[in-house]
């Protein structure tokens, strides 16, 4: 069972690495485009999973390296699908939030083009490809011996060591680095896509990676805060708070008497939505970003060590820090949908490594 489990271990390892550490943003961005451009990101994704798999060939020879070669084409296609899949979720929430804006008041909470969707697609993602490796590995790698000329290496490397302690303690190191990439990385980007799916890009058009999102009649979706008013005066001023992945919105109190925009469709084929949580900047988005990433830490180490009921402490301590801005219903609105993710990607996570630290070590 030791063996089993190290080995899907290392396998979630090589994926989690390709996706989180060593995609860079340049690559995802044109994952995001359309044409060549695309093409070249997802290419260029797909090299990157392979040659994390590289010694899964070496291991097991040529169903190895089958399997290394379904790992990047896997990636690039589901990849590809929820690309075009969140774009289009994107679109459509932008669309209902214009809609809902003719005669009627718009809700506002979580920003008018909310939509979870984006969020599902991240998981459904990182599941497919997770479906993919478990199904490899149970249809060429389970029943099929290492090569002789990697099991030599490995006996070369190890001389003398006992090989049931490294067995060990190489499987607590990539369990470790699973759940320390997971939750740093990963649970970082699935929170931020949750609370604000749909961004506002360069000249106020919302976009989903590089890409313009795509309105009904043409044009582009254009942010509120970036237009300027029918007198030719600058929009109301308004300042961003930064709670982790989160981000609450101030507006100045000469400000808050003005209606807010709605969506509608200008003479042009642009469409204005009130974007209520811009991008944070400086200080107050590095310092957000880190108590979310201690804050999952934490219930990590918690989970781990089996004093689950500390978990409650990391909790109320960041709560009662904000508990005055939770008066505002669009704050608490943002702070509870993205506590409750955070804290649930740490959980989640925790068990499983739990899970298989207790098979490797049996």
């Amino acid at each position: 069972m030791g063996d089993v489990v190290l080995v899907l271990a290392w396998l979630v390892l090589a994926h989690v690495a390709a996706d989180f550490l060593l995609q860079t943003g340049t690559i995802a961005r044109r994952k995001s485009d359309g044409g060549a451009s695309a093409l070249g990101g997802l290419l260029a994704h797909g090299l990157i999973v392979a040659a994390c798999l590289v010694p899964v060939g070496l291991a097991y020879g040529g169903p190895g390296w089958i399997f290394v070669g379904l790992g990047g084409v896997s990636h690039v296609a589901i990849d590809r699908i929820k690309v075009v899949l969140t774009r289009r979720a994107a679109a459509a929430a932008i669309r209902a939030a214009v809609g809902a804006g003719e005669g009627a008041e718009q809700p506002g909470h979580l920003g008018q083009a909310w939509t979870p969707w984006p969020a599902g697609l991240f998981l459904a993602d990182q599941a497919a490809h997770l479906a993919v490796s478990g199904l490899g590995w149970a249809v060429l790698l389970a029943t099929t011996p290492l090569e002789p000329g990697w099991t030599a290496t490995v006996d070369r490397a190890l001389g003398g060591w006992d090989r049931s302690g490294v067995h060990a303690v190489v499987g607590v190191a990539v369990v470790l680095a699973v759940l320390t990439i997971v939750n740093l990385r990963a649970a970082s980007l699935f929170v931020g896509i949750l609370v604000r799916p749909v961004e506002a890009g360069e000249a106020g058009a919302y976009r989903w990676g590089s890409r313009a999102t795509p309105l009904p009649g043409g044009g582009t979706a254009i942010a509120a805060s970036d237009a300027v008013t029918s007198g030719g005066t600058a929009p109301a001023r308004r300042w961003s708070i930064r709670l982790g992945p989160l981000t609450g919105q101030v507006i100045a109190e000469e400000a808050r008497s003005a209606p807010a925009s709605t969506g509608s469709l200008g003479s042009g084929g642009a469409v204005t939505i009130e974007p209520r949580s811009p991008r944070p900047t400086g200080a107050s988005a590095r310092v957000g970003s880190t108590i979310g990433i201690l804050e999952r830490v934490l219930i990590v180490v918690f989970v781990l060590a089996g004093v689950e009921a500390a978990i409650g402490f990391v909790v109320a301590a960041k709560t009662l820090a904000r508990f005055k801005l939770l008066d505002d219903r669009d704050f608490a609105e943002y702070y509870l949908l993205g506590t409750l993710a955070s804290v649930s990607v740490a959980i989640i996570s925790a068990l499983i490594g739990r899970a298989a630290l207790v098979a490797l070590l049996a």
